[in-house]
Formats: structure tokens, sequence, C-alpha cells
């Protein structure tokens, strides 16, 4: 079905804050779109019931570019953890300069904002043409991946006029959940208990993205205080990890600032040794899996005098002695941390672009590489 428009009516200086805003929305049309919530479970618009037919796939490699690419590393973590599938991920440039070869029993899930990605789009003909299956992510509705896709799956998002992805962002990453939830079904993967589980958490997004919107007016004093920074090291684990990477690219493309990201066990092997009162860390932390390994890191960079910028979940209070700044995200689920743990970036990207002169939906040298 067509990607529904969003309902903000505020009025907003840039259409990068007013995407940033309509992510509740966003959420909400995807729940009204996939979800059953009579019998809490992902459905899909599917009358020739082409997905069954998956249960031959013996591969799967998910294809993107940038901010896209990173949903996909997300994707990537919810298969293997649920599912006990090990896809493969490449960036799609990389995949074609590979050669890679598939066959009939490879689903190819190809991730998209517009849909015209040259690369993603020539990488699509390349599978075409060795009969793989492709399942296309897109908020591009007729656009050249929906028409080569077997099977495709709107972002629901509506128009995204910035030049840097926000809201197409979170509606990939849980595309991915419910793509998870509907093979871990079929598959019998997932327990009925967990399923419900997850479609609860799922239905109250919205409600908790709402709760960061309002942080708004305090970001910005955030922001006022790290905007002049010119370097800032991003620190993330497993699903923090594409945080980690997505924060790094939303504040180099929004804002020029050098913001390197890294897998948080990585950062001792040798990243560390850039790390001084000049290169900040911004860390990843929400309580869970994972929290005990951030907490050292932060830990030892405070004993190594570092600052470090904290994203944590709501009611924490273990980490006010030891980082510099903490900003507070609502308690999810882990695998959508990386929806919740982004939008402070996002909102904090946002305002140091403009405290910087930056038009944050035109950048410089940005454009979106399409057909």
């Amino acid at each position: 079905m067509p990607a529904k428009n969003t309902k903000t009516t505020k009025t907003f200086p840039h259409s990068m804050l007013k995407e940033i805003f309509e992510q509740p929305d966003v959420i909400k049309n995807i729940i009204d779109e996939y979800i059953n919530k009579k019998r809490k479970e992902a459905v899909f618009n599917d009358p020739d019931k082409i997905l069954k037919k998956l249960k031959k796939i013996n591969r799967i490699i998910i294809l993107g570019c940038g901010t896209s690419f990173h949903a996909g590393l997300a994707g990537k973590y919810m298969f293997s953890e649920y599912l006990g599938v090990e896809a493969e991920i490449e960036l799609a440039d990389e995949f074609i300069a590979r050669k890679i070869k598939t066959d009939s029993k490879t689903l190819v899930i190809t991730i998209s904002q517009s849909g015209k990605t040259a690369d993603i789009i020539k990488a699509v003909r390349l599978v075409r043409k060795q009969k793989s299956f492709i399942l296309g992510i897109t908020n591009g509705i007729n656009s050249p991946l929906d028409k080569l896709s077997n099977f495709i799956c709107f972002c629901q998002a509506g128009e995204e006029k910035a030049l840097a992805a926000t809201k197409t962002y979170t509606s990939q990453i849980l595309l991915f959940a419910l793509i998870t939830l509907y093979f871990g079904k079929l598959q019998k993967k997932i327990t009925p208990t967990l399923r419900v589980k997850i479609i609860n958490e799922i239905i109250r997004l919205p409600k908790k993205i709402n709760q960061i919107l309002k942080q708004n007016v305090n970001l910005q004093i955030v922001a006022d205080k790290y905007y002049k920074l010119d370097d800032l090291l991003v620190l993330g684990k497993n699903y923090q990890y594409v945080s980690a990477l997505e924060a790094g690219l939303k504040l180099k493309e929004t804002t020029y600032m050098h913001a390197e990201s890294f897998a948080l066990g990585e950062f001792l092997h040798g990243p560390v040794a850039i790390s001084d009162k000049k290169h900040p860390c911004l860390i990843f932390a929400p309580t869970g899996k994972n929290y005990k390994e951030a907490k050292k890191m932060i830990k030892k960079l405070k004993k190594l005098k570092k600052k470090t910028i904290v994203i944590t979940t709501q009611g924490n209070r273990q980490l006010i002695k030891i980082a510099d700044k903490i900003i507070y995200t609502p308690k999810t689920l882990n695998l959508f941390n990386p929806i919740l743990s982004i939008i402070p970036i996002q909102i904090l990207a946002y305002h140091i672009a403009v405290l910087k002169g930056i038009n944050p939906d035109k950048p410089r040298n940005l454009n979106k590489c399409v057909i």
C-alpha cells in the first residue's frame, strides 16, 4: 500500500526538524499497515503467498547504502538473535564490485529511502539475472526498486525533504523487526509469548518517541554546549553499534563534525589513543544486554580523564558520577534501542547545524545518489 502522509500540524523552521517530530506518526502508520492488533502479529498484504515460498531460502543478503546500510545491520542482528539465521550484509557498491554470485535460493533484502539509489538498483538488476528473490524496503512508491522487487515493504513515512534521513531510518528498522516476526512465526522460531511481547512494545513506541521529543529544548541547550566541537568519537555494542554508526553519519552530514564511530569492544584496540579532552566520546549505554560493558568503558575513560556523553535508559542513576553529560531515553526491548537512542542525536545534529549556520536540510556536497 502507498506510504501515508504524516499528521504533524506544527510549523517548523526546517524540514529536518519537522521530519524528526513526525516519527511517532510514522510508527503509527506502520502499526496500522503491518500489525494485526487483535491477533498480535505482523501481517503483510501477500495475496499470492509469495513470502511463504521463502521457506526454501538458504541464504540471506542485505544491501544498503549510508543510513539504509545501518538499518540493514540492525536487521542482521535481529535475524541472528530471533531466527538463528546469519544474514550477510553488504554495502551495495562493494557487492557489485565483488561480483558476488547468488541463486534462486538466495533472499536479497534491498533498502533504499527513495527507491532510486543508483548502487542499489544496479545490485538489484544483477541479482535478478541470477533468479534471486528480492525483498525491497523503500519509501518510494512506483520507484525502480518498487518495480524490480518480488515483494515490497513501504516505510509509510510520507515525503522526506531533508537530505539527511531521519524518519525513514527508524521506519526501516521497525520494518526489519516486523519481517523478523513474520518469519519467526512462519518458521516457528519465535514463541507466541515472545511475539506478543514484541508487538506490545511496538505499539508503545510512538508514546516513547514523544517522550524524547519533549526533550527538544534541553537538547538545544546540550547542542549549545558542544556545537564548537570538531571531533567526536562514538561508541556502541551490538544494536548500539548500529546507533553509533548512524549517529556518526548524522553528525558528519549535517554539522560537518568529524564524528568517528567504533564498536565498543574495538575502541581499546588502538582508537583510544586519539581520545583526549578535545575528543570526547559519545557512548550508547542503555540498561540491559551489554550495559555492563558500556559502563566499564565509561569508567575506564573516566580514569583516563576523557570526557563522555552518554545515552542511557531513563531512571538509570549509576552513571551520574562518571559521565560528563547524560541523555535519557525510555526503556525498551534491546532490538528497539536503535530507534529510541538515535532520536536525541537527530535532534542534536539539527540544533548543532543551526548554531553553526548550516542549512540542515541541504548540507554541502550532499545529494541523493539516485539513478
